[in-house]
């Protein structure tokens, strides 16, 4: 005769099993309050370029250095420059006497209004001439526009610049940003203005806290560097997530995860 304790096992056994099956099957087919995915931290980043050729005589900073707005940047030599200035200078100083002698005799009759007229041109051209040299004196002085950090340093002092290349690049590191790409079940879940918790692996311990500011209207597909081929031939949206980095902890190029907290769900 059987004893009820080897019935019992089996038995057992199978409702574990069961169990455990039914728990994987909930887990796996209850709706989640997240949407994740991954990218890299971006941050906004501007050109510091000259309008005039020269020889750069000085690169106050290296890349990674903090830098303040309206802080001198970048020098280039402009001698060619300031001799024109120079001798417009002294063109513009001759020209204004001359003006203000001629609208003296002018008012008591004593030139013509064509003689008048013909100093008071030369006085403005020579003026003229004088701002414009000044204005491009200004472009050999380069200065921040913004509080950030120095991303790229793209010359070295002694290399001549060109105009509208990039000297250095700075990086406003006061506000950062993520893309990533989900696929085309979960962009309907996903609104503007949704809590984004960031995880970088720098600070494991640090939970930074941002906002999605961009959902893209049409698919794409994945970009081509997701490792497997498979997953580059998806088709995806990209959003975008903002967040506040006050302390600058948060770096261009930092691997991160995200995860979007789902409106409704919480």
């Amino acid at each position: 005769m059987i004893s009820k304790k080897k019935i019992l096992i089996p038995i057992v056994i199978i409702l574990i099993a069961a169990c455990v099956i039914l728990f994987l099957f909930l887990k796996n087919n209850t709706p989640k309050n997240i949407v994740t995915g991954s990218g890299t931290i971006e941050a906004t980043e501007i050109d510091i370029s000259s309008r005039l050729s020269g020889e750069i005589l000085e690169i106050t900073k290296n890349e990674g250095d903090a830098v303040f707005k309206g802080e001198l940047l970048v020098t280039i030599r402009a001698d060619e420059l300031l001799a024109r200035r120079t001798g417009f200078e002294a063109q513009h100083i001759e020209a204004q006497r001359n003006f203000l002698r001629a609208k003296s005799l002018f008012e008591v009759g004593g030139i013509s209004k064509m003689d008048f007229d013909r100093a008071e041109t030369q006085y403005l051209s020579a003026k003229a001439q004088l701002e414009s040299v000044d204005a491009s004196l200004k472009d050999a002085r380069l200065f921040s526009p913004i509080s950030g950090v120095i991303l790229l340093k793209n010359f070295e002092v002694g290399e001549i610049a060109f105009p509208g290349a990039a000297i250095v690049t700075l990086a406003d590191l006061s506000r950062v940003m993520i893309h990533i790409y989900i696929d085309e079940p979960y962009i309907g879940l996903v609104s503007l203005g949704d809590e984004a918790h960031i995880a970088v692996d720098s600070f494991p311990e640090r939970d930074f806290i941002g906002a999605v500011t961009y959902i893209s209207d049409e698919p794409e597909f994945t970009p081509k560097n997701v490792q497997t081929k498979e997953e580059r031939t998806k088709l995806v949206f990209a959003i975008k997530i903002e967040l506040e980095n006050p302390d600058g902890a948060l770096k261009p190029g930092m691997p991160a995860d995200a995860e979007i907290i789902i409106k409704g769900k919480k």
